[in-house]
């Protein structure tokens, strides 16, 4: 995928100079659906109309309401006639596909005429299996993308692509699902045009406050923004809760988060969002997996990397450490691993390999981590010769682990995180847990030798790929897979000997 720096565009916020660049700055006129509400938005101070579309039930006009209201006093004709010489912004939410091409043609005849900056925004992927079916996003994509090359370069278009979301004691999060079907969604069918433009993603805030690995990994990946909402009263205000939206504060740059939120979450953002103390980027939360990890060229598309997560789409592609370390050193990983395919594909696996980087075999240490909870590590030295350890712990859709390499020994300890429902039986329960521990004894003759002449020193390479993680949806012969890496992280010591 090619999401290069160059956008047509990226001057929704250089159009309102007086917010400095900063996206939180931005103000908002929420659900403007009727004459009374947009007369009192277009005599307010608010920068941005934020107002719904769809096909009312009287005329096939588009109108302006949001469902479950199908009438109104108010068409896009009658809102685009008043809106379009003020200064204000339009954020236009499409409710009806078919309302779409009927407002881009309006908006293309007028476009001399209109002033600021519009927003084309719609929900085009589920968040939960449960919510609402989104609009189709195939026809909203392509619709949009040929209408906004076509109002090139009289209008500022931009675009907000969400998902339909519910909140409730069981959907709590922006799923590592729900963020790559909205990468797959993007991208398909040679989309990639979008990324000329400036993106962001709407995000319902209680979901935010549990998924931030999930979204940095999505504006990264996509090079976009975000843009936080929420109902009134579903999000508490809380200590805990503003530490986790300044979170996101500091590890995006200001001109990519919006913040439109309503009281009080609305006064927090000005009361501690313009403070000196911030960190820089959120350089200091993690050591950046992108300055440690890389993928092999040409796999560009099918491993992608963040500061905190790397995912995996296709089988036998591989994500390795950036740098080797020799036979004196010994390594610690950690980090966190997510299946993302149903549970009826028991043969996904992660490989994690320590080879000789002068081999293009994985001659050296083989450790499987499969979807079962199986645990395998197999060491092949360059002659052939095998050893085998084994362990088992309960079968889990995710798992922490941790692999103390330590040259004689291989120390691993594994934890699942997000328990299947699974029928097992008593004796293969009581033979199970959430948590093991294996540790495998090198003969270290035959494998990295801890005292060696410089010339007959080798040099390693760490790597991790994923076995079987691609499934194919019975609908539309997409691959739905993958696998998540967060936080992984490797750090080395030298092993000294008398």
């Amino acid at each position: 995928m090619s999401t290069g720096d160059k956008r047509y565009f990226q001057r929704t916020l250089h159009y309102f100079p007086s917010i400095e660049n900063d996206a939180s700055r931005v103000t908002w006129a929420h659900a403007v659906n009727s004459r009374q509400q947009l007369d009192e938005s277009l005599q307010s101070s608010l920068m941005f109309i934020e107002a719904d579309i769809l096909i009312g039930s009287s005329s096939p006009d588009p109108i302006m309401a949001h469902p479950p209201n199908k009438t109104s006093d108010l068409t896009f004709s009658e809102f685009l006639k008043q809106v379009k010489s003020s200064s204000k912004g339009l954020k236009l939410d499409f409710k009806d596909i078919n309302a779409l091409q009927p407002c881009l043609d309006a908006l293309d005849a007028q476009k001399d005429d209109i002033n600021g900056p519009i927003i084309l925004n719609a929900d085009i992927v589920r968040a939960d299996p449960h919510c609402a079916q989104p609009i189709d996003a195939q026809r909203f994509l392509s619709e949009s993308l040929a209408f906004a090359f076509g109002v090139i370069p009289q209008l500022m278009i931009s675009f907000s692509l969400g998902w339909t979301t519910i909140y409730d004691k069981t959907t709590t999060s922006y799923t590592w699902s729900s963020v790559i079907n909205m990468y797959r969604t993007i991208t398909q069918n040679d989309n990639y045009s979008l990324f000329n433009f400036e993106i962001t993603f709407p995000i319902r805030l209680s979901l935010a406050l549990k998924s931030f690995d999930q979204l940095h990994w999505l504006a990264t990946v996509t090079k976009s923004g975000l843009t936080f909402w929420s109902p009134i009263g579903e999000v508490e205000n809380t200590p805990e809760n503003l530490a986790r939206l300044l979170q996101y504060r500091t590890s995006f740059s200001r001109s990519l988060i919006y913040y439109d939120l309503p009281s009080p979450l609305d006064g927090l953002i000005n009361e501690n969002f313009y403070t000196q103390n911030e960190r820089d980027d959120g350089k200091n939360i993690f050591p950046s997996m992108k300055d440690h990890w890389h993928t092999i060229s040409g796999q560009e598309d099918n491993v992608l990397v963040s500061d905190f997560s790397a995912v995996i789409l296709k089988s036998n592609v591989f994500l390795r450490t950036k740098q080797t370390f020799d036979s004196t050193v010994a390594c610690t990983w950690s980090g966190t691993i997510d299946f993302l395919t149903d549970a009826s594909s028991q043969t996904q696996a992660v490989l994690c390999y320590l080879a000789e980087t002068e081999h293009t075999s994985k001659a050296g240490m083989t450790i499987t981590i499969s979807k079962t909870g199986s645990i395998a590590v197999v060491y092949e030295n360059s002659q052939g010769s095998s050893q085998v350890d084994e362990s088992f712990v309960f079968p889990s859709y995710s798992y922490a682990f941790r692999i103390q390499d330590s040259i004689s020994t291989i120390h691993i300890e594994i934890s699942s995180l997000d328990i299947e429902n699974l029928s097992l039986t008593s004796s293969t329960s009581s033979s199970v847990s959430t948590s093991v521990q294996l540790t495998v004894f090198l003969d270290t003759g035959r494998r990295r030798r801890r005292i060696v002449s410089s010339d007959e020193n080798k040099h390693f390479h760490a790597a991790v790929m994923g076995r079987n993680i691609e499934q194919m949806t019975s609908t539309d012969n997409n691959p739905t897979g993958g696998m998540v890496f967060s936080r992984l992280r490797l750090t080395q010591e030298s092993i000294f000997t008398n």
